[in-house]
């Protein structure tokens, strides 16, 4: 096996892989993918719905029970047709926000 010195790097306290933060305390959340979430806004469309379940279910791992408290807004997504974003999405999308600004640790 040959190894690209321009592309290693060796002694590093931590660093981004697959799309995660890894350091000397384990796995941490992606600060850009909770920072995507914290800045979004109330999904006003069928697709903003899809964008954020997307985004959630990628930090699946680091947010307890996602299933449970994202029910609201998956539901949204069995029935495009029928799109309403209720205060109950609006209550989870705000408790998502409100857990991922404190990071988990793996």
């Amino acid at each position: 096996m040959r190894l690209n010195p321009e592309k290693c790097v060796f002694g590093v306290q931590g660093g981004k892989f697959l799309g995660f933060m890894i350091t000397s305390r384990g796995i941490e959340t992606n600060p850009e993918k909770c920072k995507a979430i914290i800045q979004m806004q109330s999904p006003q469309t069928v697709k903003e719905v899809q964008r954020l379940a997307g985004r959630l279910v990628s930090l699946s791992r680091f947010i307890p029970k996602l299933a449970e408290k994202a029910g609201p807004i998956f539901t949204l997504l069995r029935k495009p047709k029928d799109f309403q974003w209720t205060d109950r999405c609006e209550e989870a999308f705000r408790s998502f926000k409100t857990f991922l600004t404190t990071p988990s640790i793996l």
